[in-house]
């Protein structure tokens, strides 16, 4: 199992370009010493090539070879599954979809999510963020808000008044189906909130804690202040930190909300039993609909890739893959007939159009066509 860790993470250093000389032969070398046919591999000779490959990896001797980028970076994508498929939406051959497989039908496309949000302050004001020029867009009191030319939403404190100090005063952001923004918080918290998402948090600084409430998804990067904690809350739980990096998904159509942590520690504490858990990094707390609180070691990569472009999942459910789709693409899905009981594994860009999406499902004989009825946008999978 280590072994293919290592594997996994070699291949996916080379389909990033960050491979040394050597690493980057090695791969090729594989991929030169492999049979590749013309037309997509039938499912046994994918796990063919992939037990193949890992035994060359036991293998030292290193000979230079010709070049293979393009059709080695396949071979690779192909060994980063588990269940024998893996698509990189990068230009490549190999893994095109094709029709005696499925249908994809050609009808409009569906362009991908993007930054996009709305901005209420405390008067009730709301500011269509996408819509607004950088620069100062709005105040709050003594305070300047600003949309710098990152495209990011940031404070700039002004002095302390008595109502910063007696009244509670909160903003709050959300963002549509469909799209995503960053913000910078008051304390200097840094927030990425990931589709049909919305975040309620304090303007005023001198208030004795920072709480936010988040529906949906955030990416955190804490701002320390030992003098006051940072709490979240969210869908039946409280996450308490003083300055650290880590997710919360807790979409409301999600069966399980799930609180990942990167870097420092954090206590997620369940609302109606009261329990708790500490979480160190690598950590997932899982919280159910029935209250149970469980931990587990989880795959960062996967529970952050949304924050850095990607759809990331591993051996995912086709409802969970669909219900991320329908949130970034702003889109309903319906499954004509049964639901296929198929898991997926793999990297997909969230910067390509629906229609590159959708040939990951080819791999498993699914007929999609993206349709819009009543002026609602539709992928149909049967």
């Amino acid at each position: 199992m280590e072994e293919h860790e290592d594997i996994k993470k070699l291949l996916k250093r080379y389909l990033a370009g960050e491979c040394t000389p050597e690493e980057r032969m090695r791969v090729e070398q594989w991929y030169g010493q492999l049979d590749i046919q013309a037309e997509e591999p039938a499912k046994e000779q994918v796990e063919e090539d992939i037990i193949d490959i890992r035994n060359r990896l036991r293998r030292s001797p290193i000979r230079r070879i010709a070049p293979w980028y393009r059709y080695a970076a396949a071979v690779a994508a192909v060994l980063l599954l588990t269940v024998g498929m893996y698509y990189q939406f990068k230009p490549s051959d190999r893994f095109k979809s094709s029709s005696k497989t499925a249908t994809i039908a050609s009808q409009p496309d569906i362009a991908p999510g993007r930054n996009r949000a709305i901005l209420k302050l405390a008067n009730g004001k709301e500011i269509i963020l996408d819509g607004s020029p950088n620069g100062e867009i709005a105040q709050e009191g003594t305070h300047a808000i600003f949309k710098n030319v990152d495209g990011e939403l940031v404070y700039q404190l002004g002095g302390a008044n008595t109502s910063d100090a007696t009244i509670p005063r909160f903003n709050t952001m959300r963002t549509p189906r469909g799209g995503q923004y960053h913000l910078v918080l008051p304390d200097g918290t840094k927030v990425w909130l990931n589709a049909a998402s919305s975040i309620t948090y304090a303007i005023n600084g001198n208030l004795g804690e920072r709480l936010v409430k988040l529906e949906g998804e955030a990416y955190f990067e804490v701002a320390k202040d030992a003098t006051r904690p940072f709490r979240v809350e969210s869908k039946g739980q409280i996450v308490e930190v003083l300055g650290t990096q880590f997710n919360i998904n807790s979409y409301l159509d999600e069966p399980v909300v799930k609180t990942t942590l990167i870097e420092g520690s954090v206590r997620v504490a369940e609302t109606a039993e009261h329990k708790t858990v500490m979480l160190r990094p690598g950590q997932q707390a899982a919280l159910d609909r029935q209250s149970h609180l469980s931990v587990k070691q989880a795959d960062v990569s996967d529970a952050v890739a949304w924050k850095n472009g990607k759809f990331s999942f591993n051996r995912a459910d086709i409802g969970m893959v669909m219900r991320q789709l329908s949130r970034w693409y702003d889109v309903e899905v319906v499954f004509k007939g049964k639901k296929p009981e198929i898991t997926l594994s793999g990297e997909v860009y969230r910067n390509t159009h629906a229609s590159k999406v959708l040939e990951i499902l080819s791999f498993y004989k699914l007929n999609c066509r993206i349709e819009t009825v009543n002026g609602v946008k539709q992928i149909i999978i049967q």
